[in-house]
């Protein structure tokens, strides 16, 4: 019951409730079967790179194998930071938070469903147990989920990948050549977008199967242009769509380089890789062994989300693990953004060991919502790059 009402406004509610309820069982069935047919029949976007629905899988198959449960979520937390969180892994199509009718606020667990079922298969194998909001997420499936996976859709080829949380600096062509060394790439296509190029979510295709499982387990993880790269196998099969260039042909690669080494071992592709000459922002220094300057990515989503106590704040974070020396906010230009992303946080140590400690403090965290990356930077570059920065803490 809802306090503060009369027994006559109590009835009212519940006459409210049952009705909506039977609405829901009737009409508003009849409207969400009619949607879920039209999309199952309604012809994909050109461009649109979305195996599942180019083969034509019936829409609510598809829209069960790309949803999640999540279970434990910080009460402070809503579908606004949800959706950042968990928009790593693929384009979110909406977060579904169950609420209390009383206080209006969520029970502390929802559905995510995103728009490809191998974003929902990153986020299982990921989030499960993160810790978010000082609370570790519990992630699991829809009731319905073994009926649907049991469903006669096109398996997916053992060739291809799923590809997601691709800086947006990052194009096909750079990704393509990045993949490459793992086998012939025959085809690498990202979701177009057309504000921003792309959605930061693809699929790349070898011409064999064993060059994709190879990159999938060597390339899950990867560091590139300040994002951690998310990569797995495929869920769903179907066609390809031409992606950010509609008439383009698949992509092909001159590189045949062996996949496999002798003695049949991974083989690792060099991360700090140059891709040609006109992609040279996305190379990273060989070697900080030794540096005691850490970089930290993903911080904040841009400039406009930068105040003036950020550097402070990471300072007071960093002391934990040694004496800071300075920290320093940089907003990269446009040579620097692709490697850097538009704003980084440079912490300076006293002592190599220091860095060390702040890597395994930083990487991975969540800090606002955001997962942090961390890694050692060149000092000499580190300097560098901050000369003339005026976001400067000094401990």
């Amino acid at each position: 019951l809802i306090s503060g009402l009369t027994v006559e406004q109590q009835m009212g509610v519940a006459k409210a409730r049952a009705y909506a309820q039977e609405l829901q069982q009737t009409v508003f069935k009849d409207i969400v079967a009619q949607e879920l047919v039209r999309r199952a029949e309604a012809q994909p976007l050109p461009g649109t790179v979305n195996p599942g629905l180019r083969a034509g899988v019936d829409a609510r198959t598809l829209s069960v194998l790309s949803r999640v449960y999540v279970g434990s979520i910080n009460f402070e937390l809503t579908e606004d930071h949800m959706r950042q969180v968990f928009g790593e892994f693929g384009s979110v199509c909406s977060v579904s938070m169950a609420r209390d009718t009383n206080t209006g606020r969520h029970k502390g667990f929802g559905f995510v469903e995103f728009l490809v079922p191998e974003a929902a298969a990153l986020a299982m194998e990921i989030m499960d147990g993160t810790v978010l909001g000082g609370r570790a997420l519990k992630l699991g499936r829809p009731n319905n989920y073994a009926a649907a996976i049991a469903q006669n859709f096109p398996r997916p080829p053992a060739n291809r990948i799923y590809v997601a949380n691709v800086n947006r600096a990052v194009t096909e062509s750079v990704l393509q050549e990045i993949f490459s060394p793992f086998g012939k790439v025959t085809a690498c296509v990202l979701a177009p977008d057309e504000s921003a190029g792309h959605k930061g979510w693809g699929f790349v295709e070898f011409e064999g199967a064993e060059a994709a499982e190879q990159a999938a387990q060597a390339m899950n993880g990867l560091e590139l242009a300040a994002l951690v790269l998310r990569v797995r196998a495929c869920v769903v099969g179907g066609p390809l769509g031409p992606g950010m260039t509609v008439d383009a042909e698949p992509a092909q690669s001159d590189h045949t380089g062996p996949a496999v080494q002798s003695d049949h071992s991974v083989a690792q592709p060099d991360h700090s890789v140059a891709v040609q000459s006109d992609h040279s922002a996305l190379t990273t220094e060989p070697d900080h062994s030794g540096s005691t300057v850490v970089i930290l990515s993903n911080v904040v989503g841009g400039r406009s989300d930068v105040d003036d106590d950020l550097a402070s704040d990471m300072a007071g974070e960093g002391t934990k693990c040694g004496v800071v020396c300075k920290v320093v906010v940089h907003i990269a230009t446009e040579t620097e953004l692709a490697e850097l992303g538009e704003v980084c946080v440079f912490v300076e140590y006293a002592e190599h060991e220091a860095a060390l400690r702040a890597i395994e403090l930083f990487d991975g965290r969540w800090f606002g919502g955001r997962r942090v990356a961390a890694s050692l930077f060149g000092v000499d570059r580190f300097r560098k790059l901050t000369s003339s920065d005026t976001m400067v803490f000094i401990p």
